[in-house]
């Protein structure tokens, strides 16, 4: 795919208040899932909140940058057979004591944390990925970006939850019901 404009994701974090409007977080996350890696290589730049995003939108916050990931690609298959470069055709037992096949869809991660936090009190944020290469002239968009799932993931420290449940049970303990 080219470049990829999500749906509108939730930005909730655990042990969020029923009644939150604003998601409180401490790290943020963007988990892209069988990423494909057999391809060319090339830089994923992400975007939040920025679906016109595209390979001349600069790097900065004030674009929306949140971040990257680099795929160092295998450029094709030069196998001599034909399931050589097929991860699904090698046969694996609970004794296989040889590494995972090379070309396996990797799990890439983004921490978007702060670029999550500049929006403001959102709860939906859409995701823009502008897979590009170098070109003559700067950055060019590639076909070359291929997933399966894209996640947001937002994290709250323990801690932080506990502090947070002690003042709404002294707040909620200060008035009569």
């Amino acid at each position: 795919m080219e470049i990829y404009t999500s749906p509108p994701l939730d930005v909730a974090a655990p042990g969020a208040a029923g009644g939150a409007t604003v998601a409180v977080f401490d790290r943020a996350d963007l988990i892209f899932h069988g990423v494909d890696h057999s391809g060319p290589s090339f830089t994923a730049r992400v975007y939040l909140a920025h679906p016109e995003a595209d390979a001349a939108t600069p790097t900065t916050a004030e674009a929306g940058y949140a971040g990257c990931f680099t795929i160092f690609g295998h450029g094709g298959c030069v196998g001599t057979d034909d399931d050589h470069c097929n991860p699904k055709a090698r046969t694996v037992d609970d004794f296989d004591l040889r590494m995972p096949h090379p070309l396996l869809p990797q799990t890439k991660v983004v921490t978007v944390t702060e670029a999550l936090r500049r929006l403001g009190p959102v709860s939906q944020v859409t995701v823009t990925v502008v897979p590009v290469v170098p070109g003559e002239t700067g950055p060019e968009v590639t076909d070359a970006l291929s997933f399966t799932t894209l996640r947001l993931a937002v994290y709250r420290d323990d801690r932080r939850l506990e502090e947070d449940m002690e003042e709404e049970e002294a707040v909620s303990g200060s008035h009569p019901g």
